[in-house]
C-alpha cells in the first residue's frame, strides 16, 4: 500500500486533519501543512518521486519519531514513520514532524 502512495494523493488534503496512533501515545491530530517533492532523493530504480508530507498539531505531547497508523480521509496508511523535526522560525506553539516517502 505504501509504495503506490504518491504527492498527488496528499495534495487534495492540505490543510484538513489526520490521525496517527502508535503504542508510545494517544491518538495524535494532525493538521497536513505542505507537500514537498524531493526529485534529488529518487534512486535510478525508483518508480515514484520522493516526497515529504509535514505535518503539525498544537496538542502538548512528548512524541518524538514513531511508527504507526495514519487515518486520513479516505484511506489508513499502516507501519509509516513520523519524525518530529524542530520549529525552525516557525510558531514555537505548535509540535512539527514529517512523513517522508522514497
Amino acid at each position: 500500500m505504501l509504495a503506490t502512495i504518491c504527492a498527488d494523493d496528499f495534495m487534495p488534503l492540505l490543510g484538513q486533519c489526520c490521525y496517527f496512533h502508535c503504542a508510545q501515545n494517544p491518538v495524535l491530530e494532525l493538521q497536513i501543512q505542505a507537500v514537498r517533492l524531493r526529485p534529488r532523493a529518487q534512486v535510478p530504480t525508483g518508480k515514484r518521486v520522493p516526497f515529504v508530507v509535514e505535518l503539525a498539531t498544537t496538542q502538548d505531547i512528548g512524541l518524538g519519531d514513531a511508527v504507526g497508523r495514519l487515518a486520513l480521509p479516505a484511506q489508513v496508511l499502516h507501519e509509516v514513520w513520523l519524525g518530529r523535526v524542530i520549529p525552525a522560525g516557525r510558531d514555537p506553539a505548535f509540535a512539527y514532524f514529517q512523513l517522508p516517502f522514497n
